[in-house]
């Protein structure tokens, strides 16, 4: 399976299928299985670092410092599990906990106990570790020479694993001191940290990412949308269960009120929609957002729509400065 490029069919797909229930078994608390979340031994390599994690990890030049999960209890709904990278076990030298850092950078993560795998999505790319060979794969193909660890319920690949994703480097800049590992990707540029602080002000999932181009082949007939009118930006559009949506960018010159009209379209289609299903959702499209600052603009449809433009704003005017 290739999961570097998206068509429109599978875009189409994608929008119309709910999102599945992440199980979040691939990182556990010590003490825990990743099969049923019982209370027993767990199944893991051994570890050659015993001790805590001690290693430094930078992503997009932010120190990442742990990461948090959502937990089922039985009988009791779910919990957040917040963990700092200090409480994991140690691991050896170019080890880097997988989940930490995908998460960090909007990745996710799916155990499947019947298989024993977990799998880690990250942009259009997937890992997935096999904890019966220890193999690690990136895109159904075997990344050779790599073995996964599977520490306390923590799975750990070589940081070489990560730059086999799109856009991803690795640098390296241990010393004698201690490790250290400075990750770049695509998600760095000031339109892709802007869109994150967005996502995570407006309490949205991210969606089905997208290019301009990708939306006008999708919505360039419903809507009238042209990806000329954008001279860079970002979308990030709805499964079926939800109408959030977010688009990011520069406009063209003279294309603002050609945009304005576009998403006012694209709005009503959603209103159409959940007036009468799931109308729980109906609040936020009736308070959709279509916002400029100075060649910038942001539509959005999300729960902390007032909350989010005021980062929006906040954030485009400073970098003017």
């Amino acid at each position: 399976m290739n999961f570097k490029r998206v068509s429109t069919a599978a875009m189409a797909l994608a929008m119309t299928a709910s999102l599945g229930s992440a199980a979040l078994a691939a990182d556990l608390p010590q003490g825990w299985t990743p099969a049923d979340g019982a209370r027993g031994p767990m199944l893991i390599s051994t570890n050659p670092n015993a001790g805590s994690y001690d290693k430094t990890i930078t992503i997009n030049d932010e120190v990442l410092e742990g990461y948090e999960y959502e937990r089922e209890v039985p009988g009791w709904g779910s919990e957040t599990i917040s963990v700092k990278l200090a409480e994991i076990p140690g691991a050896p030298a170019g080890y880097l906990p997988l989940r930490a850092v995908l998460q960090a950078d909007g990745g996710s993560a799916y155990w499947d106990a019947d298989s024993y795998t977990s799998s880690f999505y990250y942009e259009k790319d997937m890992i997935v570790a096999d904890f019966h060979s220890m193999s690690v794969s990136v895109n159904d193909e075997k990344v050779e020479g790599a073995k996964a660890l599977l520490l306390e319920g923590v799975t750990y690949v070589p940081f070489s694993v990560l730059e086999k994703l799109e856009g991803v480097t690795v640098t390296d800049n241990s010393t004698d001191a201690g490790e250290s590992y400075a990750i770049a990707t695509p998600n760095g540029t000031p339109l892709l940290k802007l869109a994150s602080s967005i996502l995570e002000t407006a309490n949205m999932g991210r969606g089905m990412k997208s290019t301009p181009a990708e939306l006008e082949e999708f919505y360039g007939e419903t809507l009238g949308f042209k990806a000329e009118y954008m001279t860079e930006g970002v979308v990030f559009l709805p499964m079926m269960t939800t109408p959030d949506t977010l688009v990011l960018g520069k406009m063209a010159q003279n294309s603002e009120e050609a945009l304005k009209e576009c998403f006012e379209t694209y709005r009503k289609t959603q209103e159409d929609t959940f007036s009468w299903y799931l109308s729980q959702n109906l609040p936020k499209v009736e308070n959709a957002k279509f916002v400029t600052e100075g060649d910038w603009f942001m539509f959005l449809i999300a729960e902390n729509a007032d909350e989010a433009v005021e980062v929006f704003q906040s954030t485009v005017k400073a970098m003017a400065e």
